[in-house]
C-alpha cells in the first residue's frame, strides 16, 4: 500500500461540497479512484463499479438518525452490505466524545477531524487497511476490536546512557 495510486476509496456523504473536498484532497495525494455516494444505494453501486479498499463516511453527530452513522450501520450490519469488513474511516467536524464513541461503537476503524489534509486522510486509510486488530462479531457489535493492543508495542522511555549511569550511581549511594 505504499503507492497511493493502488488505493481506491468510496466517499459516502449527502453533502456534495464535503465529498468534493475529500476527493480533491485524496487526488492531491495520488489516489486515482475515488467514488462518491450520497446514500447507501449509491454506495452499493460504487462497490459494483469498483472494489474500494476503504470507505470514508461523513458523520455530523451522535444522533442515530445521522446519515453517516446510518451508512456505517448499513456497511457493518446489513445483509445487503457488499463488504461488511471493509475499513471505514469516519470524518467529522465534531470533536465531542459522544460522536467519536458512536463511530467507534458502530465499527469504524479511524476518526478524522474535518477539515483534514490529504496526507492525514491517506495515513488514516493506510492505518485502517493495515490494522491487525482482531475482528469482533457479536450480537451487539460487529467491527474491529475497539482497543489497541498496547502490549504489542510497549512504550519505552529512552534515557541517555550518561543519565542512566548517574541514576544507577545515585541509587547505589542511597541504598548503601
Amino acid at each position: 500500500m505504499s503507492n497511493p495510486a493502488d488505493v481506491s476509496v468510496a466517499i459516502c456523504t449527502h453533502m456534495s461540497g464535503i465529498a468534493r473536498t475529500l476527493r480533491m484532497a485524496l487526488r492531491g495525494m495520488g489516489v486515482r479512484y475515488v467514488a462518491l455516494a450520497n446514500d447507501t444505494a449509491q454506495l452499493v453501486e460504487g462497490f459494483a463499479a469498483a472494489e474500494p479498499s476503504c470507505v470514508i463516511i461523513y458523520v455530523e453527530s451522535a444522533d442515530p438518525a445521522d446519515l453517516g452513522l446510518q451508512a456505517l450501520n448499513f456497511i457493518r450490519k446489513s445483509a445487503d452490505s457488499p463488504n461488511a469488513r471493509i475499513p471505514v474511516v469516519a470524518v467529522s467536524s465534531s470533536r465531542d466524545l459522544p460522536t467519536i464513541n458512536a463511530v467507534i461503537n458502530g465499527g469504524g476503524h479511524e476518526y478524522v477531524l474535518f477539515p483534514a489534509s490529504g496526507d492525514v486522510l491517506l495515513k488514516k486509510i493506510t492505518a485502517a487497511r493495515t490494522a491487525t486488530r482482531p475482528w469482533i462479531d457479536r450480537a451487539d457489535y460487529f467491527g474491529p476490536e475497539r482497543r489497541v493492543d498496547r502490549e504489542a508495542q510497549p512504550a519505552v522511555e529512552s534515557v541517555p546512557e550518561s543519565e542512566a549511569g548517574d541514576a544507577a550511581e545515585a541509587g547505589e549511594k542511597t541504598a548503601g
